[in-house]
């Protein structure tokens, strides 16, 4: 009889009724044309990033199977998918990955879709090239164990990515929080459902690079990430767009700011200043 698992952060509901009740949910922030709102202009970012960090660790020995713990809709697979990685999705809500499947069908685009706890996956030791999660580490109180799951389905060499967004209040966004708050108030004037709070940790930088180092990773990496700032009634989970007049203006805006910043990759920044944390290494 299998040992049932304690709920770490017991929001496991929660984020499952927020996937069901939130209209956003079905968004995804995955395309081939030009980024026509914030959230898919981080996305691509997301992507030319993670791409470069994967082409430095030069996994020339493995194939390009690949999985994402705490999917959600999908969207970074998306790009994994459509440049022809192997791609397997894995979340513990039956909702997101309702939602993930629908998405690659509408784009013709392929994966793998598994519904199942992040601290014990359903995949055999060593099953995967590169193992990634956005979004996920920062809502366990004890992010080592899975973690620790994650390097178990990796293979030998590979590689292991963790976009992490910690409960801090970011440079990038301080100016800003006035407006987000304008948004906020008005918006909740005609909003009939409200999502459901998730715990959210602060642990940064350090913290993570001590477990990799506890797990005897390599060549590990780290940086903040995502150096813009988000403009929404809604900066949590899930992202939540204006209208898509004000969003083009916006990511007129926000590209002419990464530009300014005059970096071989503007969407790496210190820890402080970006939105989330960045943090990869090699088993």
């Amino acid at each position: 009889m299998k040992k049932k698992l304690k709920n770490d952060t017991g929001e496991k509901k929660n984020f499952d009724i927020n996937w069901k009740i939130r209209k956003e949910a079905d968004y995804l922030h995955w395309t081939k044309k030009n980024p026509s709102n914030q959230i898919q202009l981080a996305f691509r970012n997301h992507w030319t990033t993670f791409s470069k960090i994967i082409k430095k660790y030069r996994l020339t020995n493995l194939k390009n199977k690949i999985l994402e713990v705490g999917c959600g809709r999908g969207s970074l697979s998306a790009y994994f998918s459509d440049a022809g990685y192997e791609c397997t999705l894995n979340d513990s809500s039956k909702t997101a990955i309702q939602i993930a499947k629908k998405n690659f069908n509408k784009f013709n685009l392929a994966a793998n879709f598994n519904v199942g706890d992040c601290r014990r996956l359903s995949f055999k030791n060593n099953s995967f090239d590169i193992v990634f999660s956005i979004g996920l580490l920062e809502h366990f109180r004890n992010p080592k164990d899975v973690i620790n799951e994650q390097l178990r389905v990796l293979k030998p060499g590979g590689i292991i990515i963790s976009y992490i967004v910690p409960k801090f209040k970011s440079k990038a966004q301080e100016k800003y929080n006035f407006f987000c708050d304008i948004l906020k108030h008005e918006k909740a004037k005609s909003e009939s459902t409200r999502k459901r709070s998730v715990f959210r940790s602060k642990l940064g930088i350090n913290a993570y690079k001590r477990i990799y180092k506890e797990l005897n990773l390599k060549k590990i990496f780290s940086s903040g990430i995502y150096s813009l700032p988000m403009i929404s009634h809604s900066c949590d989970f899930p992202f939540t767009l204006m209208s898509k007049d004000s969003e083009k203006i916006l990511v007129k805006y926000f590209l002419k700011i990464l530009k300014s910043y005059n970096k071989k990759n503007p969407w790496l920044c210190r820890e402080k200043y970006g939105q989330a944390i960045l943090i990869t290494g090699q088993k």
